[in-house]
């Protein structure tokens, strides 16, 4: 399953661990800033197949892109191949992909729901579509960016809709983990130690739940379409 992608992308002791400890935080603002998996004009080829969601090259060549381009913005210079092809690259972008769609899965197994107002609300806050001082929703800028990533409003906002479920269905995970507070409250160490502590078990708690979505998942991936569109890109 995601055995064999864990182990080329995790496991790399001389590879740069700065860039490893942003992988989670780039992979939130790629969600938040673009939305995944949101191309999907023509859908040529399928890399992996998650609980029967097809991930088409397309969608995976996207993200590849915006998950380079945040670890560039956010280390203020270029990658090269090297440096790509030790981190394994296409897997942490794959396997990224993979547990979105898990969490979807989950979020919808739990019936939640994200309403349209809350979907426009998202987009509308995007930094990249406002302009003007003070900052304000821009649709010229908004039509500018579909028109240019060639996709709809439709698929647009559908990503960002699933980007709120995973974070919803998250949120409802770390909460099954919250430590009683401290009942003293002479002292603001006590306190900042029971929010590190409340910190550390919702994530363990995250992680935990996390890899039994994995453990009962049915992923099936392409590995010859998946090295082949790997080799395009690096």
């Amino acid at each position: 399953m995601l055995e064999w992608i864990r182990k080329v992308a995790v496991e790399r002791p001389k590879v740069l661990g700065t860039l490893m400890i942003l992988v989670g935080a780039i992979f939130v603002v790629s969600m938040g800033w673009w939305g995944f998996s949101a191309y999907k004009s023509g859908k040529p080829g399928i890399v992996a197949r998650i609980n029967g969601t097809p991930l088409y090259a397309t969608e995976f060549s996207r993200d590849y892109e915006i998950m380079k381009n945040n670890y560039q913005r956010l280390l203020n210079g270029a990658l090269g191949k090297k440096i790509l092809t030790e981190l394994n690259f296409p897997g942490l972008v794959l396997r990224n992909m993979i547990f979105r769609q898990l969490w979807i899965d989950e979020a919808n197994h739990l019936h939640l729901v994200v309403p349209d107002a809350v979907v426009v609300s998202e987009v509308s806050r995007i930094p990249f579509f406002q302009e003007g001082n003070p900052p304000a929703f821009s649709s010229k800028l908004y039509t500018q960016f579909l028109l240019e990533t060639h996709q709809s409003a439709k698929d647009f906002e559908q990503s960002i809709r699933e980007d709120l479920l995973v974070q919803r269905a998250q949120v409802l995970v770390r909460a099954i983990q919250t430590p009683a507070a401290p009942t003293d409250e002479k002292t603001a160490t006590s306190l900042d130690d029971w929010q590190k502590k409340r910190l550390a078990l919702q994530e363990e708690t995250l992680q935990s739940f996390q890899m039994q979505l994995e453990n009962r998942s049915n992923v099936k991936i392409d590995q010859e379409a998946f090295k082949k569109l790997s080799k395009s890109l690096l």
